[in-house]
Formats: structure tokens, sequence, C-alpha cells
């Protein structure tokens, strides 16, 4: 009898654990669906499409289970049902009504029950949905803010508030854009799922081989040639993912293996691929989540997130370049002359994955919304795939379909995150606690911008630890990104810095997770991989100081003035990286690294003066190590 009641029992858990997960990929279909047709007709009224696209991908995670797909017990698979209920009912309750919920007086007309339970139901849902698809710090922050809202009465100042009722809180999340559905959830809305959907076609159609493939043409050639080639080939990969930790799972799975045969350990090959794919998120065209966040906070267009990124992406990877090539150097590796192809012959070959890239690229040069060309350049993708990559119908059905499935899926975290980081927002903005912060911050700076701004990284770099990119960016625009502005930093410069610290704790340690990724892949030492990407990208952690206190790096000035700050930049990184690696022909002493730092920070901090400082510094010493008269670090 026992028998028959554990089949019985396996028999029900496998018909309704089969059922979610079958339901999981009709919804990323309708999902994908949706958004195009949004891209054509344009979107309902706001109240309604940002909880619909918020049901959709956060029902698609509990119809899984998880974003890992495990197995799931019968009672697993009744709670993942209640949770799907939670986040269905109350989202559709909202697309039904929004006329009536855009037009109710705010604060004013009074909650019915029904409103407060369905509040409290999506709220505990989103919280669930948060712990399954980016861990337990961005759940604990979120309650901490929420407990914020009731204890203010009892806490000093400068913390003290005067309380916000559950029922007002319930107003704020669910009635509101000012709360799960914000800024952030609207981003995710209207172009950065287009965006993504884009990436998952070109990637469903094989432009990870053609990456590295011209990676490998182009750079495998010269010295340290499978790492510049990783360095490439993760960089173009990770602009169209958005994540740097699912790229370096995916480009790294064949670009460390390849470093590690060429000769660099793998603590280093690992930090490499890790570096590189971090960057793709501050790389246009298609940068991370957080960009297009961005460009809604401070109300401009996406084009102009671009351009302040493209001088800071360039130098970026020039110091990853940089240091990547003197690390081949000083181990003694030699040139790879087993490359096969030409970089033409590889461009031809995979002409149909850059004409559509090229007709995106062109729809937000002409000023375009990020929809509108994340669009066309779908479309363009569809209509050349079967033209230049001779796809028969069924092998572009399989890629369309992959590609409308895998997208929804990867979307899931930047909803989630773009929810409730904006649940955290709308706390911090009806508590006043972002001035607070603000002032405690500023009151330990004292009158040093340089030190409120060292803070804000350190904040920035613990906060992404265990946070998305994009989650991190959300919380500090709301609590910091109004300090930096009220200290006189233009306000793209100040939110471009708070991001880059956001993209830059995916390689700190102790919590790296994209560093942590490329470890695993690489068989080596977390710890250590973290400390060589930190190395590595020394001169990295300068950029965002750069260009906060000199916006002509962000595209703030006349062309020559941009130009000037670039290559002094430009010089003051690759003297850094000598510095941080220590060799330039040779081993180079201790002392005399500390010195070429100095010349480096010179040549990097904004004035004329400095500059002239920095470049005779650099110059002499650069002299004295090619001609053989420096002292070495043996002697």
């Amino acid at each position: 009898m026992s028998n028959v009641g554990d089949a019985k029992t396996e028999t029900a858990y496998g018909v309704l654990d089969r059922s979610l997960k079958y339901l999981a990929v009709p919804a990323a279909i309708l999902m994908s669906a949706y958004h195009l047709v949004v891209a054509v007709i344009g979107p309902p009224i706001t109240e309604a499409h940002r909880p619909l696209h918020f049901m959709m991908g956060v029902a698609i995670l509990f119809c899984l289970g998880g974003l890992n797909q495990r197995p799931r017990t019968l009672l697993a698979s009744i709670v993942d049902v209640a949770f799907l209920l939670m986040i269905i009912v109350p989202s559709s309750y909202l697309v039904i009504n929004a006329e009536a919920v855009s037009g109710r007086m705010l604060y004013v007309d009074p909650l019915t029950p029904l409103q407060i339970v369905l509040a409290c139901m999506i709220f505990l849902a989103t919280l669930e949905a948060t712990r399954r698809a980016l861990g337990w710090p961005m759940v604990i922050i979120a309650v901490v803010f929420l407990v914020y809202t009731q204890i203010g009465p009892y806490l000093p100042y400068p913390l003290w508030h005067r309380g916000y009722p559950l029922p007002e809180i319930a107003e704020q999340m669910f009635l509101t854009l000012d709360g799960l559905w914000g800024v952030p959830l609207g981003a995710s809305a209207n172009y950065i799922f287009l965006f993504v959907l884009f990436g998952a076609l070109m990637v469903a159609s094989g432009a990870g081989a053609f990456f590295s493939d011209f990676a490998n043409v182009v750079a495998g050639r010269f010295v340290g040639g499978p790492a510049k080639t990783a360095v490439f080939s993760s960089a173009l990969m990770s602009m169209l993912s958005g994540s740097s930790t699912a790229n370096v799972v995916t480009t790294g799975s064949f670009t460390i293996p390849a470093m590690k045969r060429y000769g660099y350990r793998s603590e280093f090959a690992a930090s490499v691929e890790a570096v590189a794919s971090t960057g793709g998120l501050i790389t246009p065209p298609v940068m991370g989540a957080a960009a297009f966040i961005m460009a809604d906070f401070l109300g401009v267009s996406y084009i102009d997130i671009m351009y302040a990124a493209a001088i800071p992406a360039v130098l970026y990877f020039l110091a990853i370049f940089i240091a990547v090539d003197l690390e081949a150097r000083r181990v003694g590796l030699k040139i790879n002359n087993n490359v096969a192809g030409r970089p033409l012959g590889t461009l031809i070959k995979g002409l149909y994955l850059l004409v559509p890239l090229g007709v995106m690229i062109w729809f937000l040069l002409a000023g375009y919304t990020p929809a509108s060309a994340a669009f066309w350049g779908i479309v363009s993708f569809v209509a050349t795939l079967p033209l230049l990559a001779r796809k028969r119908p069924k092998e572009l059905g399989g890629i369309l379909l992959d590609a409308a499935i895998e997208a929804p899926r990867m979307m899931v975290p930047v909803i989630v995150a773009c929810a409730v980081g904006g649940a955290v927002a709308g706390m911090i903005s009806i508590t006043g606690l972002g001035v607070r912060v603000t002032s405690i911050i500023a009151a330990a700076a004292g009158d040093s911008s340089l030190l409120f701004l060292l803070f804000t990284m350190v904040i920035a770099i613990i906060l992404g630890m265990g946070m998305p990119t994009s989650a991190v960016y959300i919380v500090l625009a709301a609590i910091l990104a109004p300090g930096l502005i009220d200290l006189g930093f233009p306000p793209l410069a100040a939110h471009m810095f708070i991001f880059f610290g956001a993209v830059m704790s995916n390689i700190t340690p102790p919590l790296a997770m994209a560093s942590f990724a490329a470890a695993a892949v690489a068989g080596s030492d977390p710890w250590k991989t973290s400390i060589s990407a930190v190395r590595l990208a020394v001169g990295v952690f300068m950029i965002p100081f750069i260009f906060i206190y000199s916006p002509e790096l962000i595209g703030q000035g006349e062309p020559l003035v941009v130009l000037h700050a670039a290559a002094t930049a430009a010089i003051g990184i690759l003297a850094l990286s000598v510095a941080s690696v220590g060799w330039l022909r040779r081993p180079i002493a201790g002392w005399l690294r500390l010195v070429i730092a100095g010349g480096a920070v010179a040549l990097i901090v904004p004035g004329t003066m400095t500059d002239l400082v920095g470049l005779a510094v650099v110059i002499l010493l650069f002299v004295l190590l090619f001609s053989g008269r420096s002292p070495t670090a043996e002697s």
C-alpha cells in the first residue's frame, strides 16, 4: 500500500512539475511576441504595461521553479503555484483597472481592503522571486528598508522620520509609479527587453563562434594572442548579453582553456576573462541594463549615454590590452603562428550578424528611440538571416524560437532587480533617507570631494557583492547621486561614476561574481583570481575618478579639449599598467614602480601643470627603462 501511495504522490508531483515547466515555454513566447507588437503599435497605458511586463517575466521564474530548473517536490510545486497566483492576480487587477488606478488621487483616496491584500501578496511574491533570481542580499535590503519605514519615529537624528503606516506603503508600492512600477521597471519594459531579445537572436544564430573566430584572426597572431582574443571576443559578447557572469561561463569555456594552453597561469587566464566580460557592460552600443535605466533617471536619450561611455570604454580595454601584453612578455610567451584565416574573410562569413548590428547602431545614431533601434535591428536580422547565412526555413524557425524562449529567461533577473530596486528607491524617497545619507557621508568626508567619491565607490562595491549591477545602480542613484550633484559634479558624470562602481564590483573581492565564475571555469582559486583581476584592472579603477573631475572624457567639452584629456589619460593608464605589472622589457624595481605610478596619477589628474609633470616623469623613466640604465627588480 505504501508503494502504491508513493507512486501516486510521485505521479502527482511529476504531472504538476512538468505542467508548470511546459507553461514556461508559451509564456516566454507570448512575452516576446507582446514586446514586438508593442514596439510597432506603442505600449498600452503605463499602469498596465509595466505590471504586465513584470507578470510575464516573474511567472516564467515560478513556472520553472527557479533559473536552475532543478527537480521539485510536490510541496515545492504547490508553493510555486501559490506564488504564481500571488503575481498573476494583483498584476491582472492593475491591467484591468489601469484607467481607474491612473485617475485616483494619490494618498487621498483610501485603499480598499482588496487593494491592501493584493499589495501585500505581490510584495511577498516579489521578495521570493528576488531570492530565487538574485539571492538573499537584495531581499534583506528590501526588508530592512520596509522595517525602516515603520520604526522611523523611534530612531535618533539623522535617521528619524515621522513613520508611514503600512497602507500608505502599500499604496506607494502597488498603486503608484514610484514603487514596484517605477522608472527602472519602465526601462526594462520599454526597451531593455528588446535589446536582450536582439542579443538572444544573435547568440542563437552563432554570434559566439563568429566573434571568437574574428577576435582570433585579429589578435591571435600577436604576443599574448589568446588572452587578447579573450578580451576582444568577451567584450563583443557581453555587449549583447548584458551580463558579465553569463558571458564568462559561455565564451570563457573556450577562451580560458586556450589561454592556459598558451602558457598563462590559471588565475591570470580566469582574471582576463572576468575583467573583459565585465567591460562589456560599459561598452556601447549595447551596454548593461543599468545604462538604459540611467537614461530614464536623467531624462536624456540613450545616445547621450553611449557617447559618454565611449572614451571610458576605450580606456578600459586599453588598460587590459596593455596589461595582457606586458604579462605575456614578462613570462616569455611566444607568438602563435598557427592562427588560420584572415580578418576580411571572417568578416564576410559573419556579415549576416554585422548587418543587423549596423542597422541598430544607425537607428540609435539617427536619434530614434532605443526601442525602435532594437526592433529594426531584429527585423533586419530576420530579413538577412536566410539571405546571407543561407538558413533554411526550418533552421530560421528554430533560431527564432530559441531566442523567443531564451530572452525572457535572461530578462528574469533584470525584471526582478528593477522591480525590487524601484520599491527600495520608493521607500528611500518617501522617508527622505537619501538626503540624510548624503549628509552623513558629506560630514564624514568633510570638505573633500575625493573622500566623498571614495566612500561612494566603496559602498557601490560592497552592495555589488550580492546584487546585480542594475540593482546597485538604482539604489545608489536614489541615495548618493544627489549628493554628488550638490558637490558640483555634472549629473551625467555623477551617475556614470555610480554606474562604474556598480560594474567594477563584479571583479572586486571578497565576493566578485565574474571573477568567481571565471575561477570555476579555469579551476583556479577564486580569491587569487579576484586579486589578479584587480591587479589587471588597476588602471580601470582610476577611470571614473578621471571623468568625474574631467567631464571632457565623457564627451562634455570642445573636441580638442576632449582629445587632449583622452590622450593624457591614455598615457597615464599605460604607465599605471606598467607599474602594476612591474615589467617593461625587463623587471622593474619596486621603488621605481611607485615613481611611475605617481607620474601616471599626475597625468590622469586634470590640469595642465600636472599633465606636464606627469609626462616628464613618465618619459624620463621610460627612456631609462628602454636604455637599460635603470635598476631592475633583481638589482
